[in-house]
């Protein structure tokens, strides 16, 4: 059940809070007063797309933030599955929008758009003229007859839609591009030379890198040398070179060293440097063996260098991605090779599986007939509440030129609304009143068959008045025995009706602001309402006796009903 909606800096909203309760909640006011800004902030918090405009001018950021309690065990184990927590029974869904990002949360942990999506769709149905009118759309007729009959349907539906799943994988192997076998032999050659160029090669990865470094030794190997062979007469062969006047500089100082422990430091560090000068001696003279001039080894290398640089640009920009290219035509010659026999293969997995899908699709058909003529029944029935005493209502079924995801049916919805007269297209046939009508049968209907706590709906009252005005509010009571219901209306034997009112309203702030407001009423605020309702311009005790009147009828169905 929805609890709470708080609402912060949206549209012309400056701050709300509402509360809810059990029962029908009705929300009136007049019209531009704010109704769609509040059913936008409900939604918005529960999905659908925002942007920034929906911030209140001034304000740096938007929120909403709706409570529900939750006794439903799917919803907790939901919720358990996505790793948030809840205590006493009780979520909180946040939304904050600024001019940057929009942030959902649910129990104060971060969560996407999609797990607010699909724990929303468990706790909240919400039906606005949109809803209505995709009833004219019979491709939507088969998804409501399903929603209804899901708990009979599921199991066969679900062992359809995993074959479905393997025969469209099979359908599409088979449907693959011919390739002829001379193309087929073209493109077996082209993979081979492919291949074995590369496998040739015998690449390593991290090798070019490696024989780079080789190359700019060898290049300079002579300039290498002689920087080398310089060093060393300079360092050690010479005479006066540096090791022999280090070497003399230590004689001289070390019978001295004793005599102060400064010279005895500097005699240690003259000794460092010998040992320091032998090292580099013997480095020295290794890297005047190793490095030497060889065209034969620098011809190799740069052919090596050049063979992996053509191999790059054929086939990727290192080798990585070329030994990774190679893997891949293996697996299209692999492919290739075995193709004729694997073809042969897929055509008759593709026969058996057909007839494993016709078979389902069949038992799923006769499944979807066996309760669409209750839910024709249930539907007819709850027609005859709304006003409808003359009207007949039927799920016929087609079917479909090629197997689908829901089946081979196609199922539309037909109807007659007046006696004598034939069935025709729901399309056909209804107006704005009878189109909300239907959807309020619909939802009735299916309302005994889900466990969603709240529904919602945006002026059901859509192109009707009079006596089905008030079979309509009567519906809605029912309905509201079982599920908490919130409705936008502009009917005064709607809001009659309700268990609580809201009444929202504009008003222009000290501040010059335009602001939406939305308060509970009390019975006389009902009485003050609901007479503004009949037309109420100037506070008639004439409108308010009316207003009292029809309250008092409401009042009287639910006591009746509820005995």
């Amino acid at each position: 059940m929805l609890l709470n909606l708080h609402v912060k800096n949206f549209a012309l909203i400056d701050e709300i809070d509402i509360d809810f309760k059990e029962g029908l909640n009705i929300l009136t006011g007049e019209t531009g007063a704010g109704k769609s800004i509040i059913l936008g902030s409900l939604c918005i918090a529960l999905g659908e797309k925002a942007d920034k405009d929906c911030i209140r001018t001034g304000a740096d950021f938007a929120l909403v933030e709706i409570a529900f309690s939750i006794d439903d065990e799917e919803v907790k184990n939901k919720l358990t599955e996505n790793d948030i927590s809840f205590e006493n029974d009780e979520i909180l869904i946040q939304r904050k929008i600024t001019s940057q990002r929009s942030v959902f949360k649910i129990n104060s942990q971060t969560v996407n758009v999609s797990t607010v999506k699909e724990i929303a769709s468990m706790l909240i149905d919400i039906y606005g003229q949109h809803d209505y009118r995709n009833l004219l759309n019979s491709k939507k007729h088969i998804e409501i007859l399903d929603s209804y009959a899901f708990k009979y349907l599921k199991d066969v539906f679900f062992e359809y839609r995993n074959i479905y799943d393997e025969y469209l994988k099979l359908k599409a192997l088979i449907q693959s591009p011919e390739i002829d076998e001379a193309k087929r032999e073209r493109e077996i050659s082209i993979l081979e030379y492919q291949i074995n160029e590369i496998e040739a090669a015998s690449l390593k990865i991290g090798e070019e890198e490696e024989v780079l470094d080789k190359l700019k030794v060898l290049e300079n190997a002579s300039k290498i040398q002689n920087t080398l062979k310089m060093l060393n007469d300079v360092i050690y062969e010479n005479e006066g070179s540096a090791s022999e006047m280090i070497d003399m500089s230590i004689r001289e100082l070390s019978p001295l060293s004793s005599f102060d422990e400064r010279l005895s430091d500097l005699y240690s560090q003259l000794n460092a440097i010998s040992e320091s000068i032998s090292d580099f001696e013997r480095e020295n003279k290794r890297l005047l063996e190793d490095i030497c001039p060889d065209d034969e080894e620098l011809d190799r290398l740069r052919e090596r260098f050049d063979l992996i640089n053509e191999l790059e640009r054929k086939y990727g920009k290192d080798i990585k991605e070329v030994l990774d290219f190679c893997e891949e035509r293996k697996k299209e010659l692999a492919s290739l090779l075995v193709y004729g026999e694997k073809r042969e293969e897929i055509l008759e997995q593709y026969e058996k599986i057909k007839d494993k899908l016709k078979n389902a699709a069949d038992e799923l058909c006769k499944l979807r007939k066996k309760y669409a003529l209750e839910f024709e029944k249930a539907i007819s029935e709850n027609l005859a509440d709304l006003n409808f005493s003359q009207s007949e209502f039927k799920a016929v079924f087609d079917e479909t030129a090629d197997y689908t995801a829901l089946g081979k049916d196609k199922v539309n919805f037909e109807i007659s609304t007046n006696k004598g007269e034939p069935l025709k297209p729901l399309e056909n046939v209804s107006s704005g009143g009878e189109l909300s009508r239907i959807m309020l049968s619909l939802k009735t209907v299916s309302a005994e068959r889900d466990n969603t706590g709240t529904l919602i709906f945006d002026e059901i009252d859509s192109g009707i008045s009079g006596v089905t005005a008030w079979k309509v509010a009567k519906k809605l009571g029912i309905l509201a025995k079982k599920h908490q219901i919130i409705c936008i209306t502009h009917l005064q034997q709607i809001a009659a009706m309700a268990d609580v009112h809201f009444e929202i309203v504009k008003n222009v702030s000290d501040d010059s602001r335009t602001n939406t407001y939305i308060s509970k009423l009390d019975e006389e605020g009902r009485i003050k309402e609901i007479a503004r309702m009949l037309g109420d311009e100037f506070d008639s005790d004439k409108f308010k006796e009316n207003a009292l009147e029809i309250i008092k009828q409401a009042a009287e169905y639910k006591n009746n009903a509820n005995g």
